[in-house]
């Protein structure tokens, strides 16, 4: 990313946030620059507490978590649970649906099909009167390899 656009989607950010009545502490300020250094993929719980006693040693750990859950209250991050990782945080201000299907055998995460969550929303429209802009989904189960794993297994 271009580093003039960054720096303005680091501005914008921080000013919603305070629009929405956050003060930004060294600790806040750091975990979101953390959330925006790696957009694109999941940071683990151990990742963040390296990082911020890295840079912030004074910080403890509930201040860390009472941050991170302002933030996911504030639509900027997600919490997931990834199997062979424990809890992860994804990065989402700012973009419209947030859906995975996690496999609970090897760990690995898919983003969901776009389409499918749009008949979702239009259903939770039509049935339950009922409409969200930024609906996120956590779908855990086995991917087809693990299926067929287990039922070799069981087989056995």
């Amino acid at each position: 990313m271009d580093k003039g656009i960054a720096v303005k989607k680091q501005e914008e950010l921080f000013a919603y946030l305070k629009s929405k009545g956050l003060r930004m502490t060294p600790s806040k300020k750091l975990l979101i620059q953390l959330f925006l250094d790696n957009q694109r993929r999941h940071v683990s719980s151990k990742e963040i507490q390296e990082y911020v006693a890295s840079n912030l040693p004074e910080v403890d750990r509930t201040t860390i978590y009472r941050n991170i859950e302002k933030l996911i209250s504030l639509d900027l991050i997600q919490e997931l649970y990834l199997p062979k990782t424990g809890k992860a945080y994804q990065f989402i201000f700012g973009n419209k649906v947030h859906h995975y299907y996690i496999c609970k055998g090897c760990g690995d995460v898919k983003i969901g099909d776009p389409k499918l969550f749009r008949r979702i929303e239009k259903s939770l429209k039509e049935i339950h009167d009922f409409s969200k802009a930024n609906l996120s989904v956590v779908f855990y189960g086995q991917c087809s390899d693990c299926e067929s794993e287990n039922q070799v297994e069981v087989s056995l």
